[in-house]
């Protein structure tokens, strides 16, 4: 159950990986990154004007999404340095 979240997958040239940026529906900035760090998850929480409240189904979320994220992102690159 996503409810009020919002995942967007970002590329950068700067980095070996993409990464994930988490929003809460209706808002431009981001209060949870989620990148690749020696090939594990590596969460990064932003500090934010207003507490942040996530149902334990929203967190789930997050984490399922996170979770399926991580062997896409390190096989693409496999795939890539390989070519």
């Amino acid at each position: 159950m996503k409810k009020n979240i919002r995942i967007e997958e970002v590329g950068d040239i700067n980095s070996d990986y993409p990464y994930l940026e988490v929003f809460l529906e209706g808002d431009t900035s981001p209060f949870l990154e989620i990148a690749i760090n020696n090939k594990e998850l590596l969460f990064k929480i932003y500090t934010l004007k207003q507490n942040i409240l996530l149902s334990y189904e929203e967190w789930e979320y997050i984490q399922k999404v996170a979770n399926d994220f991580l062997p896409r992102a390190l096989k693409d690159e496999d795939d890539y340095l390989k070519w």
